[in-house]
């Protein structure tokens, strides 16, 4: 391929996207229910779903993994533990396992370990804020149980767990394990961590003060109804504090796909090659349709869930008179406008912003080789093999069997061709970025480009903070001083319009969530 050598690819972690209701058992092996009518649970132990490595037949580039270094962290030693003993777990409510999917946790990698405790099991990240108790949260389920049915407190659980995003779960799950290293070094009383205080917090915001950018511990305590102490004045003063320090370990800005990218990339890429056709359509929908990838493909194919992925096909409730059919259609539209342009569009079931109301991905079409309309239509030709029920962007392997493409391996397979052709070092944020910035200079207003990205406008405003000082950095040459300048008036005629104070763009920049 071009030059592009063997493409390695970075393992995704096997805690994203898990949305199991308890991590140990399936339904099938839950245990009896005890004496107080509460079921219990036996851990056991964790396991790896090994996919076969995948020949190829057409000497063409295949994903392959690569090892995940983790000698960058270090383990932290206790040095006081409190002596109280812990309290009985027995009260834990049953979180009843509904899907299919068995991503389970891994061994901790160096620097993320914690003293064993059972009100702490061992579990993926994404199931920490409702699996690792304290006895606020044990005296909170049993002060439900008095008040309602066991089975209405289950559900009542299970109800807000569906609230997060399986992604939004996994990211929330690094919060409550440094704040129990945190506890467990200073031998802090398991009383005292939930509600955690406004002294607590603050001491732990000044022991991570200038070491790394802060995690969130509010969703473990709104979870389970413990009152929040992260408002309080010395708390507020303290995250100004950590900010202020804490910056220069923030992930560096990185530059936005650029047409040179997307163009660099085309001419290495074979689209009659099922697995090529796929990466092409998802990088120009990403690109011109403004959105995340994590939006458009999967993280891993154990997380596949039609509820978040968007489906090659769509059944539909139909009721054309009196009576109620189901109807599968594609999932992707082709229309001609009035004008005589054409157009492509799906709905993603799932964003970051709109939950459950999901967004329609619009993308128009070209006439060069960057036609997102094109891409498309070649990747649903190529893998019409592909059923119905897979993913969207999904492709026919060179085993013949389908395949969901998946994020990391999407990246991977795209940063090994950019950095062979020397151009910046991206990140998937940078196909959203790229993307604004490229239609803003073909003269598309920004309230349509916020539209169509799902920005509401202060978050479009702080997304061209950030680009200002991205573009200058970026290595290419697609964006020079007179594009910063039109991109300058047009953000700040759209910030006029709008009538956002320039005030509360700055007092926004570097906001540390908590």
């Amino acid at each position: 391929m071009g030059g592009s050598g063997s493409l390695g690819l970075v393992p995704p972690r096997p805690t994203r996207l898990r949305n199991l209701f308890h991590p140990f058992k399936p339904p099938s092996s839950v245990a009896t229910t005890t004496s107080a009518n509460v079921s219990t649970f036996a851990p056991t132990p964790p396991t790896q779903k090994i996919v076969p490595p995948i020949s190829n037949s057409n000497n063409l580039p295949e994903f392959t993994p690569r090892s995940l270094d983790t000698s960058s962290h270090t383990t932290r030693t206790p040095s006081v533990v409190s002596s109280r003993p812990p309290p009985d777990t027995s009260s834990r409510i049953p979180l009843v396992d509904t899907s299919s999917r068995t991503i389970r946790a891994r061994k901790p990698q160096s620097g993320r370990h914690i003293i064993r405790n059972p009100l702490r099991p061992h579990v993926a990240a994404a199931d920490r804020l409702f699996t690792w108790d304290t006895p606020y949260a044990i005296r909170h389920r049993e002060e439900l149980q008095v008040l309602l049915p066991l089975p209405l407190v289950d559900k009542a659980l299970m109800s807000i767990r569906g609230a997060l995003a399986p992604n939004t779960k996994n990211t929330y799950g690094a919060g409550p394990l440094r704040f129990t290293q945190f506890c467990d070094e200073w031998g802090i009383d398991e009383e005292a961590r939930m509600p955690a205080s406004y002294a607590l917090l603050c001491a732990f915001i000044g022991e991570h003060k200038g070491k790394q950018a802060g995690n969130t511990i509010r969703s473990w305590h709104i979870v389970n109804h413990a009152p929040w102490y992260g408002d309080d004045d010395w708390v507020r003063l303290a995250r100004i504090s950590a900010n202020k320090e804490g910056s220069i370990h923030k992930m560096p800005p990185h530059s936005p796909i650029s047409i040179e990218h997307l163009l660099a990339l085309r001419r290495v890429l074979n689209l009659s090659n099922p697995c090529h056709a796929a990466v092409w359509a998802v990088a120009l929908c990403a690109f011109f349709g403004c959105r995340r990838l994590g939006e458009l493909m999967i993280a891993i194919t154990a997380a596949f869930d039609k509820k978040y992925h968007v489906l090659r096909s769509a059944m539909y409730a139909h009721v054309p008179h009196s009576y109620v059919h189901s109807l599968t259609l594609p999932s992707v539209a082709f229309r001609q406008q009035h004008d005589g342009s054409h157009s492509a569009n799906f709905r993603i079931p799932w964003t970051k912003t709109t939950k459950e109301l999901g967004a329609a991905v619009i993308v128009t079409a070209r006439n060069d080789t960057l036609c997102p309309v094109t891409a498309l239509k070649n990747h649903l030709d190529v893998n019409s093999a592909v059923p119905s029920s897979s993913a969207l962007f999904a492709y026919i392997s060179a085993s013949g069997q389908p395949k969901n493409l998946l994020k990391h391996e999407f990246l991977s397979f795209v940063m090994d061709i950019w950095s062979t052709a020397m151009l910046a070092h991206v990140l998937g944020h940078s196909f959203r970025i790229g993307g604004a910035v490229e239609l803003l200079l073909a003269g598309v207003p920004p309230e349509i480009v916020a539209a169509m990205g799902g920005w509401t406008s202060l978050a479009f405003l702080l997304y061209w903070r950030c680009m200002e000082e991205i573009l200058p950095m970026s290595t290419s040459k697609a964006y020079n001083k007179t594009h910063l300048d039109r991109l300058a008036v047009v953000f700040e005629q759209f910030r006029i319009d709008h009538r956002i104070p320039a005030a509360l763009i700055t007092a926004s920049d570097g906001d540390l969530i908590f």
